[in-house]
């Protein structure tokens, strides 16, 4: 097998620089590959170029390595397997189409991949060191926001590492992620929606819709999907049946007296709940102008009724676990967060703590 060994060969170009080619043998035939667009300096002369020169050695080594590997792959009859010059764009774009196209995930998919292909949509899947991720990194922060660029970055890390899984790739370290901040989630409180309820709103269906997911905690998109064939009652409680839109996953809850009172006089059992509640610009308007109506002066928007909702459960004694089989959520991270908005939780807690005599 050692004559199937990779060397990285250095050679002298003109106007003080270096370059790189490959010399290997394959099958007693001998082989020189330039690496084309690679060159370091001589002579470095300041930090700028010896930062260039290291950069470039590690970039030229994983090159070699990546040759090595594929000749190795094709001499032990893995040739299907190994792909290192598969298109990164195009190795993305066949997992996003792997996702359910209901979910959010693949949108998010889909959006990673319009910012890759304005980075760098040449990229094959052996050029994804981490020089090359971490210029995407600062591709990422520079043109969206920091927790979106927080959600397309690990996306590109879970793409790298399906490539290594599927055999695509040897292993590829992966350099640290961007870190996700920790943005405020409004929400009502149990006050302001009553005085929601007791305000007029020019979407009077709309406005009942999103009393109702205050009291359900419903997605926009999944109240819009909400059958009359979703509301089940038994001899005493009501519950809803439903997909949830995000993750596809069955979920039933039970539902209160207000939020049964919103959904008004029952359809046909195919017939949608609620009508003319999809969110666009009329109706998010209409939204902000019943909000201000009432008086309150936050930046409320449909999926606000979804953090109340959590808010209003956990503030009425309702255990963190089950608030979490409520609202749908696979992980509890994410219901954790509510915990942070909860003042009558906190004053609760403290109230609760003894006091001593001094």
């Amino acid at each position: 097998m050692s004559k199937e060994k990779v060397h990285l060969r250095e050679k002298v170009l003109a106007k003080g620089m270096i370059g790189f080619y490959l010399d290997y043998s394959v099958k007693g035939k001998r082989k020189q590959e330039t690496i084309i667009g690679l060159q370091k300096f001589v002579k470095a002369k300041d930090k700028i170029e010896r930062d260039h020169n290291k950069a470039t050695e590690n970039k030229a080594q994983e090159i070699r390595n990546n040759r090595e590997q594929e000749i190795l792959a094709n001499y032990f009859g893995e040739t299907n397997y190994y792909k290192p010059k598969t298109l990164f764009v195009e190795f993305c774009e066949m997992i996003a189409q792997s996702k359910n196209d209901k979910t959010s995930t693949q949108s998010v998919w889909m959006s990673m991949i319009y910012q890759l292909k304005k980075f760098d949509r040449n990229a094959r899947l052996m050029d994804l060191n981490e020089e090359w991720q971490e210029r995407l990194k600062t591709h990422l922060l520079k043109n969206v926001k920091q927790n979106s660029a927080h959600s397309y970055n690990n996306k590109v890390r879970t793409a790298i590492k399906e490539a290594v899984s599927r055999k695509y790739i040897k292993d590829i370290r992966l350099v640290k992620g961007i870190p996700y901040i920790e943005v405020r989630r409004e929400y009502l409180t149990e006050s302001e929606i009553k005085i929601l309820i007791n305000t007029n709103c020019d979407n009077q269906r709309m406005k009942e819709a999103f009393i109702f997911c205050c009291f359900t905690g419903l997605r926009n998109k999944d109240v819009r999907q909400l059958t009359w064939n979703d509301i089940k009652t038994n001899e005493k409680d009501t519950f809803i049946y439903y997909n949830q839109s995000k993750t596809s996953s069955l979920e039933n809850i039970p539902i209160n007296d207000v939020a049964i009172k919103m959904l008004g006089k029952k359809g046909e059992p195919t017939e949608l709940v609620f009508k003319n509640v999809k969110c666009n610009a009329e109706n998010n308007n209409k939204l902000a102008i019943w909000i201000l109506r009432a008086g309150i002066r936050k930046k409320i928007t449909y999926h606000c009724s979804r953090h109340s909702y959590a808010v209003l459960l956990l503030e009425n004694g309702t255990d963190i676990y089950t608030v979490a089989k409520m609202l749908g959520h696979k992980d509890m991270k994410s219901t954790l967060i509510y915990l942070k908005f909860t003042d009558e939780l906190k004053l609760k807690a403290m109230n609760s703590l003894p006091n001593f005599n001094f």
